[in-house]
């Protein structure tokens, strides 16, 4: 007689059944993904916005006086000239690129390799990958930068106020150098860290920018952070004393007036920055208006208590 085998497979329910658990687990085990992938990408910004901070003690301490927002005299709009992005390259480990500049002329006459490179440090992982920002009227299209110096309600702020170029030639902060081109002679910076009267722990000095979702990337207030317009190197926050304004924290998709000027963050229901003392901070994007106000001036005389 002759033993018949019979080999086991999966009946088409059992097939079916097995599909339907992977899937119910892959549902379950991508929101744990998704929560630890956006957990680290919150420690790299940080992280990010740390080494600027220590980069701009670094250069407070080599030049007697903190990072200007950009180079020039008008304290609400740069004219092209290098900004702090710039200024803060040898201090990030990035010294072959500050090498390619000459900070006496302006950001469009400056060799591409200056100024297209996307610095790490100055890019949020969270945020979509950058890529070179439209040319405008200041500049041509260069790298970004998901922080900007904060210029408090309104050239009131920490790191943000232009640098002071002493010499005068046809009414313009520049020279003329021999080749016959306008040309920054020297510059000197108008805060140092004892300007920050209400205290570096309590003054904000760098922070996550905002950006309007049609604006990603590289568009409007999304422009390159080396030497274009001034919303692409500076925010504001908080209520304007000189007017109605108001700039609270932004959510990822907020809109509306003054967002292009405002700080924000992709990480839900928080934006990190960088006080004057070196420290990291997540604000809630519901802080309190008036809070906010005293902690991006930095000599209103209100001081506010811990914010952690």
């Amino acid at each position: 007689m002759h033993r018949s085998t019979v080999r086991a497979a999966f009946t088409l329910i059992e097939l079916l059944v097995v599909i339907a658990i992977i899937a119910v687990l892959i549902g379950l085990l991508l929101p744990a993904i998704q929560k630890v992938r956006e957990a680290a990408n919150r420690l790299k910004c940080s992280n990010n916005l740390k080494q600027i901070g220590v980069a701009t003690h670094a250069y407070h301490n080599n030049n007697g006086f903190l990072t200007p927002a950009w180079l020039g005299d008008n304290k609400f709009d740069p004219d092209g000239w290098a900004s702090w992005a710039v200024l803060l390259l040898p201090y990030i480990e990035q010294q072959a690129q500050y090498a390619q500049w000459d900070l006496r002329y302006l950001a469009s006459t400056q060799p591409p390799a200056a100024y297209q490179s996307q610095v790490k440090t100055y890019l949020c992982p969270s945020r979509p990958d950058p890529v070179l920002s439209i040319s405008d009227f200041i500049s041509p299209g260069g790298g970004l930068s998901d922080y900007a110096a904060c210029f408090g309600t309104a050239a009131n702020g920490s790191t943000s106020v232009g640098a002071i170029i002493p010499v005068k030639a046809m009414n313009k902060s520049v020279a003329v150098d021999a080749s016959g081109k306008e040309a920054v002679i020297q510059f000197q910076g108008q805060l140092t860290l004892l300007s920050i009267t209400d205290g570096t722990s309590n003054t904000l000095m760098y922070g996550e920018k905002h950006i309007r979702p049609k604006s990603l990337r590289g568009k409007d207030e999304d422009r390159s952070v080396f030497g274009s317009n001034n919303n692409a190197i500076r925010r504001m926050a908080g209520n304007d004393p000189d007017s109605t304004d108001q700039r609270p924290l932004r959510g990822p998709t907020e809109t509306g007036n003054n967002a292009n000027e405002s700080f924000g963050s992709r990480h839900q229901g928080i934006c990190q920055f960088v006080f004057c003392d070196g420290s990291v901070k997540a604000l809630s994007v519901t802080i309190d208006l008036q809070t906010l106000t005293n902690l991006i001036t930095r000599n209103d005389g209100n001081i506010v208590g811990p914010v952690d």
